[in-house]
């Protein structure tokens, strides 16, 4: 059965070569992606599976390569299902994606953050918002139900992330562990990386990445989709500029106002994904719900992106965050990242980009390719 189509970016110096993606890993490329060499990005419909991007050889030059399909991350920036971009900054618990077909579903807790002003506006709404990030995940497959959160441990400074599998929590062999329904979970004890995958070839890597400033975890969501799916990172039809809303109805074409604009896309559509206490997947502490996360008035509209008590996060200029932003080379996550690093004033989102997008492949290790 052949999947949604993919959309990639990928960057790299040297002689201009093809791109290729494998199953089997890296260095084992098989299917073609590019039509000619030198091309940097496009669609392509690939079969169900995790598959790796690379060159079919050694010849290409250092880079950066990576197959960019759905995710979800910084403030939080979306990529959907077909490749399109817009900013979702809710405060709350939502549905990222989801298949009932698969048994497959991700929700995500976005808190706000407490800035002097709101991010850039958003090329796709036009909306200049308040930002948010996602701070704890939670996910189904056929027979289990997954939570990633931040929670206290012993005298910790910080809080840490913690994997729960059916509310208990779990602890991962460093090479994996498969659940009886198929799914494959993997958790790096260096980086906090989770991956985990379905029998059927749905997947999520969630990215925890330590924010100092605002002591929180943020998480960064980067899909493997299998088939279609509906949520926040749902595919945008052609008669619409949001995803469909839960119920599979359309928003229909964008408004011409702003504050149209805002109220539809932070209220409709938001409430429309917004988790309930019957559809959560999360783990609360005893006396808690998803009603102590849920800000529905966020982002507000007119630019106040102060919360009180707190001290609001001071901006930075575009050159500046540029700058910052420079070792992260897919283009849509640099857009991203700058726009993050301009509103927070922080330079930790491009440390969590740059996990993001993928180790970067050095002079030397071609090198050595080349004597096998």
């Amino acid at each position: 059965m052949i999947g949604p189509g993919i959309q990639w970016q990928a960057l790299y110096q040297g002689t201009p070569q093809r791109f290729w993606v494998a199953q089997g890993g890296m260095n084992m490329a098989d299917v073609q992606l590019t039509a000619f060499n030198g091309e940097l990005g496009g669609n392509f419909n690939l079969p169900l599976g995790l598959w790796y991007i690379s060159a079919r050889t050694a010849n290409m030059g250092p880079g950066s390569y990576t197959v960019s399909g759905p995710n979800v991350k910084g403030d939080p920036h979306i990529t959907t299902m077909n490749g399109r971009h817009y900013d979702f900054q809710g405060a709350g618990e939502f549905v990222l994606l989801k298949n009932d077909d698969s048994g497959f579903e991700v929700q995500s807790r976005m808190t706000p953050v407490s800035t002097v002003g709101p991010l850039p506006p958003d090329p796709h709404t036009g909306i200049s918002a308040c930002p948010s990030i996602n701070t704890a995940a939670a996910v189904k497959s056929p027979g289990h139900r997954f939570s990633y959160q931040p929670a206290s441990v012993g005298n910790a400074r910080s809080p840490q992330m913690q994997l729960r599998i059916d509310g208990k929590r779990a602890s991962v062999r460093p090479q994996g562990m498969t659940l009886n329904d198929g799914t494959r979970i993997n958790l790096s004890r260096v980086s906090g990386e989770l991956r985990i995958t379905l029998r059927d070839g749905w997947g999520v890597r969630i990215i925890p990445t330590w924010w100092s400033a605002t002591g929180l975890w943020y998480l960064d969501f980067d899909f493997t989709p299998a088939t279609s799916a509906m949520g926040i990172a749902g595919p945008i039809a052609k008669d619409s500029w949001l995803p469909a809303l839960s119920d599979g109805s359309s928003v229909g074409p964008i408004p011409g106002g702003l504050p149209q604009r805002h109220k539809i896309l932070y209220e409709k559509f938001a409430d429309s994904w917004r988790v309930s206490g019957a559809t959560s997947l999360f783990h609360y502490q005893a006396g808690t719900s998803g009603v102590n996360f849920t800000n529905a008035e966020w982002p507000r509209q007119g630019g106040n992106c102060r919360l009180p008590n707190t001290n609001p996060l001071a901006q930075m200029s575009e050159a500046r965050a540029t700058k910052i932003c420079g070792g992260v080379h897919v283009p849509q996550f640099r857009k991203a990242c700058i726009a993050d690093v301009m509103a927070t004033g922080d330079k930790v989102f491009a440390a969590g980009y740059v996990k993001l997008q993928g180790p970067i492949r050095m002079k030397t290790q071609i090198r050595d390719a080349r004597k096998y």
